[in-house]
């Protein structure tokens, strides 16, 4: 059997580093978390770099910038619903209050109704943000981007 096949084999063992004064310390292989390059280093003592890639970030793993998670838990879209309903009512709750004396001037502020709204400014081309800026504007709530997309789809 060739010796690089037994140093695959048994690499603990057989790698070890004899110097005068030093104890015997066994050699173990790296990898690079970066470019996957594996090696046996000439010294007991961790590397300062990866003879591959040059980086001095070898046993790191990457962090990779710019990119989207998907979020942990989809939108459901009864979820939403329920969650935009309440804030509604909490609205609606606060109107009432301040426009006791002006139930003439009452607009028609249910969950069908901003459905529609979404869908025919959708329907128009309009932005995500006007979308939302009409939302708090007629229906005194505050959605986000993603919110919005689950109730127009």
């Amino acid at each position: 059997m060739r010796l690089s096949k037994r140093i695959d084999q048994n690499p603990a063992r057989l790698r070890v580093l004899l110097s005068g004064s030093e104890r015997p310390g066994s050699l173990n292989q790296h990898r690079c978390d970066r470019c996957g390059k594996v090696w046996w280093p000439r010294q007991p003592r961790k590397p300062v770099r990866c003879p591959g890639c040059k980086s001095p970030y070898w046993d790191k793993p990457r962090r990779l910038r710019h990119t989207v998670t998907p979020p942990s838990t989809s939108v459901k879209k009864e979820k939403l619903a329920h969650s935009l309903s309440q804030t509604l009512n909490k609205a609606f709750k606060a109107f009432g209050s301040e426009d006791a004396g002006h139930q003439g001037d009452q607009r028609n502020r249910s969950l069908a109704h901003v459905l529609t709204v979404l869908k025919e400014m959708k329907a128009a081309g309009r932005t995500w943000q006007e979308m939302a800026d009409r939302l708090e504007r007629e229906f005194g709530t505050k959605l986000e981007k993603d919110q919005l997309k689950a109730l127009v789809r």
